[in-house]
């Protein structure tokens, strides 16, 4: 799996973070597994023409033990089967890097 990751975070960061996403990304039913939607202006052409039937369209952002991991496979909300689930483009990825510096810098992270 392709992903970004933050680590060595510190204990109390951790905490932090996890109440953050807690209140502004989508809860996935899974302990420290939260989705991040991705905006319709970044959507690729097969996710933007899927948008109804499979969307939203979103990344898995994951807590570990001292890290933060966002998985860079966009996935449809309804089927990891359809041709709009994929691998970010250049676009979402550097959507991606820019949530978190700004997640970084809103949250005073040290790594």
């Amino acid at each position: 799996m392709r992903s970004l990751l933050l680590d060595e975070l510190r204990a109390d960061d951790m905490e932090r973070l996890r109440e953050h996403l807690a209140r502004t990304l989508v809860p996935s039913g899974l302990p420290d597994v939260f989705w991040m939607e991705l905006p319709a202006d970044l959507l690729s052409p097969d996710q933007h023409e899927h948008r109804d039937c499979c969307g939203p369209h979103r990344l898995a952002v994951v807590l570990e033990e001292s890290s933060l991991r966002l998985e860079l496979l966009v996935r449809s909300k309804e089927s990891l089967r359809c041709h709009c689930t994929a691998y970010v483009t250049r676009a979402q990825r550097d959507f991606c890097l820019g949530w978190l510096d700004s997640l970084i810098a809103e949250l005073d992270l040290k790594t």
